[in-house]
């Protein structure tokens, strides 16, 4: 039956039915085709409302059958009458009605993309195709498409994954995973991911925490998919804006040179001169790696984009990237960005400024950082130079650089007409009494203020002085002199700020009665200007926040020492984001898929679901799967507790863990991840064995010294480096065969108890009645132990040892937790005498 064919003339779709952004990038197109028809695939989000229009065609209508065929349900084929008249003709109701008929709209507009024509409504009210696990189940057979991938072999685990995956794609649910190493997770996920996003016309986002995930899913796991299956998708690693040039910006630096510092002067014309001829115009594309202060002053910015009333929107190096990954099916994002969008979709809708296009289908790969990821963009942060780098882009401390308001005073006294005597008065008084000299005056106010706070948080506050502390505000320290004195501080402070903003707006309010020609002028300096004061807004909003006891915050004050003295920096973290998370995101999206080797707790998922919101959904709606690892452990690996070790607060510990570090290393003759809680202590215990190791021809490593991808590839290197790390080596780190062989886990990785968030949720949790060391400190520490135990063995062919120097998994309560958290092997405890000769035994039979 054919589809129902509107014949309504709507004047106002343009304004309803396309995105400011969508129209804009019509018109230019419709403008460089010199006012020639130009036919566009106008793809529409989950409101209905046309966002992106790709171009396909131009000058004529031979090509229209093979848009439709690149066209989808819910799409929309668009196209202009460059007479104006936008009654469709007998050509264009036959493309509508062959379009109506596969659930695709078609619509008729003029050359400036101000009238609309709707011949057929897209079709939008799809009934998704439901995946069969019969299907999937072939894919994953012995003899199956997988068969394609070297060393193949069909996994139960993997299989039962893809399967609790595609039910969630059927039935719009959430599903967490617990998939163990060797399970094949990714894999598992993105083949009923593929083929629900083709057969659906859906997009669906892919988050990873590590760089290491996302080039496995880029370069190795989605190109396999690609080559070997017979279904034609598209995949995009999406990127952030800061990763790309602002054409805008380039082209003012390269007019305003004077903006930058002299020592900057080389980077920018190399960046400029990279500019002409790069494709996609990102950061990582580029021969060196520029000056942070450099690059930020060139990229995109959110606050600081025209958007469709940029010139340079057409050829925009970022919205090119977003349109190339908004025809992707599948989105490939770090936590950071993805939760960077939502929280920017939650403050502003889905409009052009958000960075990823819409989607309601998510994957949420290493899935126990949720709360972490979370919290960090929930919170606020004030610092010192935060204040001083936006006030510096206005009004610079040196003479000899310009600034935005310098520019903008310079050119309306020297290009306004004498026939706006008033305005000018108005604006150059505006300029030249406040906001020029005020922002001198400001820098220095922050200075003081700042610096105040950082050397009384020391003296005055009762927190011992030291390179790093943290004073949180708890009831007793606001009762104190100390934060009384701070807060009138830090209330002045903001007060000045708002007047200076309130200023700034003025100035860009009464700018719009300039005129024409110089508007367009000093359209850069005022749209930069207005960025920066929407900053500093925000930055008096937080100071305000920050001095007022905010429910369900935590607030503290940091400082620290470095080259250039004492700084201090304010932070404002919220306690539980459970409910937020919900909100915006657990509610907003269809299908949830959580994963990770490590998201349960003692065999269950209650932390997780607990802290991230997940228990707060309908039991109907999620569900939880819990899958082993397919590796021999028993076979593969030796762990052991030497119950004869010091407990890490006692004395003599250090000397006794560096007595058992060499003797263990001696025993695998290096290989080995010596993972440290403190990195005081590691410095102090590689400081200690380093010579020794050497003269043993064993090469010791330490963090920090030189990058994390050059020290292992350096340890893969040698094969017998012994690696001494901390954080970031308990997880995300990759290193199969003989090179590693042994970890040594010098203590429970329990988070510093003077952590003013750990302080504060574990109070928390003990005002609502529960135990904040069992049901917080040590979930946290058992899921990272996992992690740090699980970078030993990383496929079917490795073997090693795993030595547990902290013996108070054996001694207390809480240790059976972690030991049984551990895949099921033999855990061999004993005097150290006894402990390493079993070791020894063990590394003679590998």
């Amino acid at each position: 039956m054919p589809f129902f064919v509107q014949c309504a003339m709507v004047h106002d779709l343009m304004e309803t039915q396309f995105t400011t952004d969508c129209r804009a990038l019509m018109r230019h197109e419709i403008a460089a085709a010199g006012g020639n028809e130009v036919f566009f695939i106008g793809r529409t989000n989950v409101d209905g409302i046309v966002y992106e229009a790709e171009t396909i065609a131009r000058g004529n209508k031979v090509a229209v059958p093979a848009i439709i065929t690149r066209a989808s349900g819910g799409d929309v084929v668009i196209h202009n009458h460059p007479t104006g008249d936008l009654t469709p003709s007998s050509a264009d109701m036959d493309i509508a009605s062959v379009c109506g008929n596969q659930g695709i709209g078609f619509a008729i507009i003029d050359n400036q993309c101000s009238r609309c024509y709707q011949v057929v409504a897209p079709f939008t009210e799809k009934k998704g195709e439901l995946l069969s696990l019969e299907e999937i189940g072939r894919i994953f057979a012995a003899d199956g498409m997988m068969a394609h991938l070297k060393g193949y072999e069909q996994r139960d685990e993997q299989v039962r994954m893809a399967f609790a995956v595609a039910e969630a794609f059927n039935n719009d649910k959430v599903v967490l995973v617990e998939a163990g190493t060797g399970t094949g997770k990714s894999l598992a996920y993105l083949i009923p991911a593929i083929l629900w996003a083709v057969r659906n016309n859906e997009r669906i986002v892919v988050s990873t925490n590590t760089i290491n995930l996302q080039e496995q899913l880029i370069r190795k796991d989605l190109p396999f998919l690609a080559r070997n299956s017979s279904i034609e998708f598209k995949a995009a690693l999406v990127k952030g804006r800061s990763n790309y040039a602002c054409l805008r910006k380039l082209e003012h630096a390269e007019a305003e040179p004077s903006l930058f510092p002299d020592e900057a002067s080389a980077e920018l014309t190399t960046i400029i001169e990279w500019s002409h001829s790069s494709q996609d115009g990102c950061r990582s594309d580029l021969a060196f790696t520029p000056q942070a202060g450099t690059w930020e002053e060139l990229c995109c910015e959110a606050d600081q984009c025209g958007r469709s009333r940029c010139k340079h929107f057409g050829r925009c190096f970022f919205y090119r990237a977003r349109r190339e990954s908004s025809a992707a099916r599948i989105l490939v994002v770090n936590h950071a960005l993805l939760l960077s969008d939502i929280v920017l979709r939650k403050e502003t809708g889905y409009d052009a400024t958000a960075i990823l296009p819409p989607f309601t289908r998510l994957i949420f790969d290493e899935g126990h950082h949720l709360e972490d990821v979370a919290t960090s963009h929930l919170s606020l942060t004030i610092t010192r130079s935060g204040i001083l780098k936006q006030l510096q882009r206005l009004v610079p401390q040196k003479a000899n650089r310009a600034g935005l308001l310098t520019i903008i005073s310079s050119r309306i006294g020297r290009d306004l007409p004498e026939s706006q005597e008033g305005l000018y008065a108005e604006l150059s008084g505006l300029l030249e009494s406040h906001l020029l000299p005020k922002a001198h005056d400001l820098s220095g106010m922050t200075e003081q203020t700042m610096d105040w706070l950082a050397f009384s948080a020391e003296h005055d506050s009762g927190i011992a002085a030291g390179r790093e502390q943290k004073l949180r505000l708890t009831p007793e320290v606001e009762r104190t002199p100390f934060w009384q004195e701070c807060r009138q501080k830090l209330h002045a402070l903001a007060d000045v700020i708002n007047d200076y903003t309130a200023a700034l707006r003025t100035l860009v309010r009464r700018s719009k009665d300039l005129p024409e020609k110089l508007q367009e002028k000093l359209s850069d300096q005022l749209l930069d200007t207005s960025g920066i004061e929407g900053r500093l807004q925000a930055m008096a909003d937080a100071l305000l926040f920050f001095t007022t006891e905010a429910e369900g915050y935590c607030r503290w004050i940091e400082t620290k020492r470095g080259s250039r003295g004492v700084q201090a920096r304010l932070t404002a973290a919220p306690l539980d984001i459970s409910a937020q998370l919900k909100e915006t995101v657990l509610d907003k999206l269809k299908t949830i898929i959580v994963t990770s080797a490590t998201l349960t707790v003692g065999g269950q998922f209650g932390y997780l679901k607990k802290r991230t919101g997940f228990g707060l959904l309908p039991p109907a709606r999620i569900s939880e799967l819990q899958l082993a690892s397919p590796f021999n452990y028993a076979r593969q690996v030796f762990v052991a507790v030497p119950e004869d070790m010091p407990e890490p607060t006692a004395p003599g510990f250090r000397e006794a863990l560096e007595q058992h570090i060499l003797q263990a290393v001696t025993i695998s003759r290096g290989g080995a991840f010596i993972l440290f809680t403190s990195y005081d202590l590691l410095g102090r215990v590689h400081q200690a064995l380093s010579p020794i190791l050497a003269r043993q021809g064993l090469t010791a490593l330490k963090q920090g010294e030189t990058g994390r991808h050059t020290l292992l590839t350096q340890f893969r290197k040698e094969g017998n480096a012994v690696l001494f790390g901390t954080d970031s080596f308990w997880e995300g780190v990759d290193v199969k065969g003989e090179a590693l062989r042994l970890v040594i886990i010098a203590r429970l990785p329990f988070q510093v108890p003077t952590e003013p968030v750990q302080q504060a949720r574990a109070e928390k949790i003990k005002a609502d009645g529960g135990d904040p060391f069992r049901d917080f400190s040590v979930p946290q520490a058992v899921i990272k132990f996992r992690q740090g135990f699980g970078r030993l063995i990383r496929s079917r062919d490795d073997r090693g040892a795993v030595l547990i120097l902290d013996r108070r998994v054996l001694n207390k309560s809480y240790g059976r937790i972690f030991l049984r958290s551990l895949p099921d092997t033999e855990i061999v405890r004993g005097d150290s005498t006894g402990v390493f000769s079993r070791m020894e035994e063990f590394f003679k039979r590998t």
